[in-house]
């Protein structure tokens, strides 16, 4: 994994007209507390808790509105993180970010992370 600072300026500029508000900055959560995880499933439960605790901070309950699961079998086994209400565009956003620290996961929606296990030690 690689050090390097995340920038989401470029998002940050188009909230309110491409991304939703706060979009960038949970982005950034989301690269910080998935830095350092060696496999798919430490990442996805790193954002998974980084979304629940910005998802608490406006007052929603994250045992409602997040959360993460594991889905498909064998080499297509992945584990999706997902926040519907959150800021729209929130998973393109941090799928970016987090591909700047050395982590692939790709948005499905707008509104859901998928992290895999065939990319662990890549």
């Amino acid at each position: 994994m690689t050090t390097a600072t995340v920038n989401t300026d470029w998002a940050r500029k188009n909230e309110g007209y491409i991304y939703g508000e706060g979009t960038a900055t949970l982005s950034e959560k989301i690269a910080k507390a998935a830095r350092g995880r060696k496999t798919a499933k430490g990442q996805a439960n790193a954002a998974h808790e980084a979304i629940c605790t910005v998802c608490r901070s406006h007052g929603m309950n994250p045992d409602i509105e997040v959360f993460m699961r594991e889905e498909g079998k064998g080499e297509r086994r992945f584990f999706r993180v997902s926040w519907e209400s959150g800021p729209y565009g929130w998973a393109s956003v941090a799928s970016d970010a987090l591909c700047q620290i050395g982590v692939f996961a790709e948005p499905y929606y707008s509104f859901d992370l998928c992290f895999y296990p065939s990319e662990d030690g890549r």
